[in-house]
C-alpha cells in the first residue's frame, strides 16, 4: 500500500512460536527495578515474532531480545523525539543486524535508511553491509509505533508483569506526541 508516494510502514506481533532459546531473565544481584525485571520477564515469557514492514522489505525480529532491548533503550522517548523533528536510530543487533536511521525531512515525511550488516559467511570475518532508502509518512510511522508500544505495555500490565503506575510513567513521553491530525 502506498500513501502519497510514501513507502508503507507497519509493525505488528505475530503468533507465538513457543520456542525458548535462552534462560529466563533473573536479577540475583537485585540491580533491576520491578519495572525493568517485569519488562524482561514479559518479553521472555510472551516471546513471539514481530513483523516490521517497510515498503516491500519485511523484517522479522523477536519480542525477546530485539523489542525488549528497544524498550530498555526508552523507545517512547525516541518516538517523542522523532515527532518533534529530531533524528533517531532504531537498532536490532541480536536476531538480525539492522539499523533504521529515521530522519524527519519535512512536516509529513521521514527519510528511512535501512542498514543491514553482518558477515559474508560463518567462516569469513569480512563484514558486509547493504543500505536501502525509503521515504515514509511521518504520521503513519509514529502512529504505528506508538500503538505497538501501547499494546505491549497493556499486555505486560494485564499479565501482571508491571503495575499501572509503571506503565503510565513509561508511556509518558508518548503523551507529548501530538494527535495524528496535528502531526502531518
Amino acid at each position: 500500500m502506498m500513501m502519497n508516494n510514501y513507502s508503507n510502514f507497519t509493525i505488528h506481533l505475530e503468533e507465538p512460536h513457543g520456542e525458548k532459546y535462552a534462560d529466563a531473565p533473573d536479577d540475583t544481584l537485585g540491580e533491576l527495578s520491578h519495572f525493568e525485571l517485569g519488562l524482561k520477564l514479559f518479553c521472555f515469557e510472551c516471546d513471539r515474532p514481530v513483523s516490521i514492514e517497510i515498503g516491500e522489505e519485511k523484517l522479522n525480529v523477536f519480542l525477546d531480545p530485539d523489542i525488549c532491548m528497544l524498550l530498555e533503550d526508552e523507545l517512547p522517548k525516541k518516538l517523542s523525539e522523532l515527532s518533534q523533528g529530531k533524528p533517531i536510530n532504531i537498532e536490532f543487533v541480536e536476531s538480525v543486524c539492522i539499523t533504521l536511521e529515521l530522519q524527519p525531512l519535512a512536516k509529513d515525511r521521514i527519510s528511512c535508511n535501512l542498514k543491514k550488516f553482518g558477515y559474508l559467511s560463518p567462516n569469513q570475518f569480512t563484514l558486509k553491509s547493504r543500505n536501502q532508502h525509503f521515504e515514509l509518512n511521518k504520521t503513519q510511522v509514529i502512529t504505528e509505533s506508538k500503538e505497538f508500544v501501547e499494546q505491549l505495555m497493556e499486555m505486560a500490565l494485564n499479565g501482571g508483569y508491571i503495575t499501572l503506575e509503571e506503565k503510565q510513567e513509561f508511556l509518558m513521553p508518548l503523551r507529548e506526541i501530538a494527535p495524528a491530525s496535528a502531526i502531518s
